[in-house]
């Protein structure tokens, strides 16, 4: 079943959607104030209203932030981890007791980044919201396509793997952008978490890994930079 992968994003944050026999899955949303722009590359896609389905790696701004808007206007079925739900409620990116960053670098990048609130979205009766690996509504539908959970950079970190090409689009689980040169997420919420994901998506065999910053790479990359991970002391945010 051909499953085509498209990126309507850019380079600091991309926005992938899925071309499926079912319709378009679009994965994640971006900031606040982004949906015009995006509506506009998708457009050229498809028409919005064949958009089925939207995939939510996980409840930050940069992936939430028109979340809202994108599924009033598409008609779309919300897909999510039940653990997003009192994020997205909140509608502004929550750093947990023991989150931190990799670098100092990575610490300051993100205090120049645009504020971490975003519309809240209280999900509709339609949303399908995953509790554990035992939910697979692709699957279920007869796509070739696996939620696979990843977390660490977040609680709710979701990703999805497409079984017959063995490609990973990994949300935030891995980066690939300036900021993080070693394919590490800049901010980490639980370090023990995101060293068993990255074994996780390991195990996987994944032919290509998608993040949402950055280009797509080879998983031999996550061999060559797993050993970073184990003793990496992470930086505190600077709280007001």
């Amino acid at each position: 079943m051909e499953i085509r992968i498209h990126d309507i994003g850019g380079y600091i944050l991309r926005n992938y959607v899925l071309e499926t026999p079912l319709g378009w899955i679009g994965v994640d949303s971006g900031y606040p104030g982004g949906f015009s722009r995006y509506r506009a590359r998708f457009e050229r896609l498809a028409p919005l209203r064949e958009m089925t389905f939207v995939f939510l790696t996980h409840a930050h701004n940069d992936h939430a932030g028109f979340l809202a808007e994108l599924l009033k206007e598409s008609g779309a079925r919300l897909v999510l981890s039940e653990k997003s739900l009192p994020r997205l409620a909140a509608g502004e990116n929550i750093l947990p007791e023991g989150t931190g960053f990799i670098s100092r670098g990575a610490r300051l990048f993100s205090s120049l980044m645009k504020s971490g609130a975003y519309p809240p979205v209280v999900p509709d009766g339609s949303a399908l919201v995953l509790r554990d690996g035992r939910d697979q509504p692709f699957l279920d539908l007869g796509l070739p396509i696996r939620v696979v959970h990843l977390p660490g950079h977040t609680a709710d970190s979701i990703a999805l793997f497409l079984e017959e090409t063995r490609e990973l689009l990994c949300g935030d689980a891995a980066a690939n952008a300036v900021i993080a040169p070693a394919r590490h997420a800049i901010l980490i919420e639980d370090a023990a978490a995101f060293c068993r994901s990255w074994d996780d998506m390991l195990a996987l065999n994944p032919t290509r890994i998608y993040p949402s910053h950055g280009n797509p790479f080879s998983p031999e990359d996550l061999v060559k930079y797993r050993r970073y991970l184990d003793d990496n002391a992470l930086f505190p945010p600077k709280r007001l």
